[in-house]
């Protein structure tokens, strides 16, 4: 089967703590393609009531460029948040990741309420069009 043209399509990533590495690797624009980023949204779905900080990259493969859109960016319960202001291109092999932060406080134990690991306690989804390269 032919690759369409244009094909619109929305995909959804749980986030996990990710303080240690590079993050998560979200999209990877396939060969041939090239991808614009119509909305992307974070949305805090923890089940303990604290703020979640998240960070979202642009990677560009052929450059090795790593460009930050949002940095620990803090994500309040039952709240979500854009972090693109417009639409974002991504040509073919560059790459989205993203991840969320544990979260430490000064002077609370591990355990303590709103402290710890963060994973799956952010929802990222995008909705893209990824275009055929002619």
């Amino acid at each position: 089967m032919a690759t369409p043209l244009n094909a619109f399509k929305t995909k959804t990533w749980s986030l996990r703590d990710s303080d240690a590495s590079q993050g998560v690797l979200v999209y990877n624009t396939p060969p041939g393609i090239t991808a614009i980023i119509l909305m992307a949204q974070v949305s805090n779905v923890d089940t303990q009531d604290r703020t979640v900080p998240v960070t979202v990259i642009h990677k560009d493969t052929s450059t090795g460029v790593e460009t930050p859109l949002i940095k620990e960016y803090p994500v309040r319960k039952n709240d979500a948040f854009s972090p693109l202001t417009g639409k974002l291109i991504i040509q073919e092999g560059n790459q989205l990741w993203a991840y969320s932060h544990s979260i430490v406080r000064p002077f609370q134990a591990p355990g303590s309420p709103g402290v710890g690991d963060t994973d799956d306690g952010l929802q990222l989804t995008l909705s893209l069009l990824e275009s055929l390269n002619e």
